[in-house]
């Protein structure tokens, strides 16, 4: 290294590579030892990802034939989207699968990857890294049952963080019934990354929905969430699981209790929970305050979408809020899939990345260096 830079404080190099994007910091990596070990550290690793989380994400694509076919040598199931780009990178940090993959969501830039019989990843989309886990119980019952009656259940995995300990976690919430399992118990299994093994917790008291877009649970600020169907009275309620105690809990009340099942979609905006209703002309987000009252944030006219985009009989999913004012949703329509933005200054819609073959799932993640 030059005279010239061993002059520059360490702490100010650092400070200035904390606001450079991942894809350079990999690169960096080869200045010097020095460089190399200051950026792989935890600690760097931990900044960076503060001062990113003040901007925009990128979004996570991913499709069982996005462009091309899987018997392509080139193949890849998962693409990475910079906000306002048009071109997505491919990922090529997983096999090539020989089924459809799904994703949870994102915590801290990391994402989970798998099937419902065998595979699961954790992958930092960023830095390409990647890790293969073992095989949950609920995925070794999921593959014996497909093997006997071809059907298999499709509940979804959550991925989260103990904001007490720092720890991440995986949780499997599933009902036995779907499974062909004895009794009509809620099973949960819970991962730790530090000891690489599944185990058993008590499951909730309620049964989750079924349905593989309602059973997809949220992570926000250290638990989980879950639409629950409260068996008393029929209304859909939220469940929530605390990753540091690990004990479910029902929220007392939500804006769509008494909304159709197959109408509403749970996410997280701004770091706010918030519940989604499609109303046929139009569909109501809701968001819970931190005073825990739930506020309607934003109103999508679907009669404008449908005109001009395709009928859907499905929820809009909201996706990421970007630029302040402007939100990102999968738009759903029977042989594709749409990226729409809605400027919610005026309500106008725009397509960031239009009519999709193959795109099934879209995720927000923010780049970073973490791993584990």
């Amino acid at each position: 290294m030059s005279n010239g830079m061993e002059k520059i404080p360490d702490v100010l190099i650092e400070e200035i590579l904390e606001r450079l994007g991942v894809k350079s910091l990999v690169r960096f990596t080869c200045v010097s030892k020095q460089w190399n070990s200051m950026i792989k550290s935890t600690y760097f690793a931990s900044t960076h990802l503060i001062r990113a989380q003040s901007r925009n994400p990128d979004i996570l694509l991913g499709g069982c034939s996005l462009y091309e076919s899987p018997r392509s040598a080139s193949y890849s199931y998962l693409r990475t989207l910079e906000l306002g780009c048009l071109i997505s990178k491919k990922i090529h940090t997983i096999p090539k699968p020989k089924t459809c993959l799904a994703m949870t969501g994102s915590c801290d830039g990391l994402v989970c990857v798998y099937d419902f019989q065998i595979k699961i990843y954790v992958i930092n989309p960023a830095t390409r890294w990647c890790r293969s886990l073992p095989r949950a119980n609920f995925q070794q019952i999921n593959r014996i049952r497909e093997n006997l009656t071809g059907c298999y259940a499709r509940n979804c995995l959550g991925f989260g963080k103990d904001t007490v300990t720092n720890k991440y976690k995986m949780v499997w919430l599933y009902n036995s019934l779907e499974l062909g399992l004895d009794g009509h118990q809620i099973r949960c299994e819970v991962f730790e990354f530090t000891t690489n093994v599944w185990r058993h917790v008590i499951g909730s008291p309620h049964r989750i929905c079924c349905d593989v877009f309602k059973s997809r649970p949220v992570y926000l600020d250290g638990s989980l969430y879950w639409f629950s169907t409260v068996q008393v009275n029929g209304e859909t309620m939220i469940i929530y699981f605390d990753l540091h105690t690990e004990v479910f809990q029902v929220m007392p009340e939500t804006p769509i209790a008494h909304a159709s099942p197959y109408r509403i979609i749970m996410c997280s905006l701004n770091n706010r929970l918030c519940v989604s209703e499609n109303n046929i002309n139009s569909q109501d987000i809701w968001s819970l305050s931190s005073q825990k009252v739930w506020e309607k944030t934003y109103s999508l006219n679907l009669n404008f979408t449908c005109r001009f985009f395709g009928d859907t009989g499905f929820p809009i999913t909201p996706i990421t809020l970007f630029n302040k004012t402007e939100l990102l949703f999968l738009y759903p329509v029977a042989t594709y899939h749409s990226l729409l933005v809605q400027d919610t200054r005026i309500g106008s819609f725009y397509s960031s990345y239009y009519r999709t073959y193959g795109l099934e799932q879209a995720i927000s993640f923010v780049p970073s260096l973490i791993s584990i």
